[in-house]
């Protein structure tokens, strides 16, 4: 049967001039090809929506209402399954409205999610190990559609990053740090002298003593360090430093 004969018997089933589809009609390979039709020419032709859109306009319920859950069913898929089989690998599940239930659930809901995340990241974005802590946060699980991951690890930016790429990041790299991370005298310690010998390039707490300014803390996005554990005060932050250079004399 050709694509005009097939979208010829889908019209009448819309038009109620049919009740059901023939018998066998989605059975092998070549039921799903037909499957392919009907869901491109329900999508692009009956409904008018731009291909581009569909992420943002279809759910499970456009496709159900328009008859074609009997068939999806006889596969097992789920309403991306149908769309996915119409455009192959066009689409990604995170990328809808609506995602395909349980897909963040669960052990295999996670590797969803390092997949989705790790996909957004290196290939939609090409964005450098070096500027993730600066654009991930909260708004971007919004933009990119992935909420769904964010709660499935509470809401961390951090602990996302930590699952998809263990142990590269730390906690205060992000802009949501945890209100207690600064006052925690490890996580300052660390913090700190990533600061001070990392980004800053600083020989010894000596120099750092001498040449360190707060403008430096608000050029590294490190404006809730220098506020909550120093009081946003150069100060106390030159008497940490000195604590420490006497620490390592000692």
């Amino acid at each position: 049967m050709d694509k005009e004969q097939v979208i010829d018997i889908y019209q009448e089933i819309l038009k109620r001039k049919r009740k059901r589809f023939p018998n066998n009609f989605f059975i092998g390979r070549e039921g799903k090809v037909y499957m392919a039709y009907l869901t491109r020419y329900l999508l692009e032709s009956h409904l008018s929506i731009p291909i581009h859109e569909i992420p943002l306009q279809v759910t499970a319920d456009t496709l159900w209402s328009h008859r074609l859950r009997p068939p999806a069913m006889l596969y097992g898929w789920n309403y991306y399954e149908v769309i996915d089989n119409a455009y192959p690998e066009k689409f990604k599940p995170w990328e809808f409205r609506q995602a395909p239930r349980t897909y963040w659930k669960g052990e295999e809901g996670k590797n969803h999610a390092i997949q989705a995340v790790r996909y957004t990241i290196e290939e939609k974005l090409n964005m450098t190990l070096r500027d993730i802590p600066l654009h991930v946060n909260s708004n971007f699980f919004k933009i990119h559609k992935l909420g769904g991951v964010f709660d499935l690890f509470g809401q961390s930016p951090f602990h996302v990053m930590e699952a998809v790429y263990p142990g590269l990041f730390k906690r205060w790299q992000f802009a949501n740090v945890p209100l207690n991370c600064w006052k925690n005298e490890a996580y300052i310690r660390e913090a700190m002298d990533d600061f001070l010998f990392n980004e800053l390039h600083f020989l010894s707490y000596e120099e750092a003593f001498l040449k360190l300014k707060s403008q430096h803390f608000n050029d590294n996005q490190l404006t809730g360090l220098f506020q909550m554990a120093f009081d946003a005060q150069m100060r106390n932050v030159k008497e940490w430093i000195k604590s420490q250079e006497m620490q390592r004399a000692n």
